[in-house]
């Protein structure tokens, strides 16, 4: 039950699918007419696995958005990333018979993994598109879009 109630805590901390803010998001940029660069960038709790599921779908919709059906990478590249952190100190401070102080202790560090994931495409409309493309209507649709 803990477990449970854990993780609908924490599913609500990830970057949503949102432009990009200050937990994360998409951003793009049109390079030409058909070259697009593509960009999104995950918080601490947001997974490479959902980090490459936006990037896709951002892809497709940048796809259909400016009137294409199709779309190729150029390039892409997925980067992930630790940040801040902290760190915690347990221990004892103990005195022995002969009036000596030991510390017996440990200290944790821990880190913040954010994820992001970065691409060029270039995009094509029916009947001119590589075998090799992607259907951005077939992605979006994967979403249930």
């Amino acid at each position: 039950m803990r477990i449970i109630l854990l993780s609908i805590l924490l599913s609500g901390c990830a970057t949503q699918y949102q432009r990009n803010g200050y937990t994360g998001g998409f951003s793009e940029m049109k390079l030409n007419s058909d070259l697009f660069e593509v960009n999104f960038r995950g918080n601490g709790y947001t997974g490479a696995s959902t980090v490459k599921r936006y990037f896709l779908r951002r892809c497709a919709e940048l796809t259909l958005e400016n009137g294409f059906d199709y779309f190729v990478f150029v390039d892409q590249e997925a980067y992930s990333g630790k940040y801040g952190g902290s760190t915690t100190e347990r221990g004892t401070i103990s005195k022995d018979f002969a009036g000596n102080y030991q510390y017996n202790g440990t200290i944790d560090q821990s880190y913040v993994t954010k994820h992001g994931r970065t691409g060029t495409i270039k995009a094509f409309v029916k009947g001119k598109q590589p075998e090799t493309s992607y259907d951005a209507q077939e992605i979006l649709n994967s979403f249930g879009q």
